[in-house]
């Protein structure tokens, strides 16, 4: 990362510190940070500069920067390869972030990330869903038509022998 990105993130740190309400302290040097809802592309730069904003002053700007470029690399592992999210897709991160002063070592708890879907997407996806179970209804009900009618071809066939052996019996 250059310099001129790393200037970049401090000089926004006082904005996101007065505008942004992404980090919650838990304890002494405990932080809940959070991205807000981002584009998927757009996470790493989130991460950063949330930290910065939390631990400007508790700790070192290198180790900030360090453990977090090392933590979004765990992030991109996730968001790309295990969620397969694209890089228009919005998430929101949420996760707990402790500095040891002692190991000079930020550590992050497990992320939550939450995915968003569009409404129309959604939408879509449920119509097709019931257009499913829809066409699933109507071939049950043609099945179970089929099965009354042979179950009633079955009751007559019964009744005929029925009164072939009554006349049988009586004959």
């Amino acid at each position: 990362m250059s310099e001129e990105e790393v200037a970049r993130d401090e000089a926004r740190v006082e904005e996101y510190r007065k505008l942004y309400t992404g980090v919650s302290l838990k304890a002494a040097r405990t932080a809940e940070l959070r991205t807000g809802i981002i584009p998927a592309a757009r996470f790493a730069d989130k991460m950063r500069r949330v930290a910065l904003a939390a631990f400007k002053g508790y700790a070192p700007r290198e180790v900030i920067i360090r453990d977090v470029a090392e933590f979004n690399k765990k992030l991109y592992n996730i968001i790309v390869n295990q969620l397969k999210c694209e890089k228009g897709d919005l998430i929101r991160i949420i996760v707990d972030v402790t500095y040891d002063e002692e190991s000079q070592r930020l550590i992050f708890g497990e992320p939550k990330i939450e995915r968003f879907v569009p409404e129309s997407q959604i939408r879509a996806e449920y119509e097709k869903r019931i257009r499913e179970l829809e066409e699933e209804r109507r071939k049950l009900v043609r099945e179970l038509e089929e099965e009354r009618k042979r179950a009633e071809s079955l009751r007559k066939r019964l009744r005929e022998l029925l009164k072939e052996l009554e006349g049988l019996v009586a004959g």
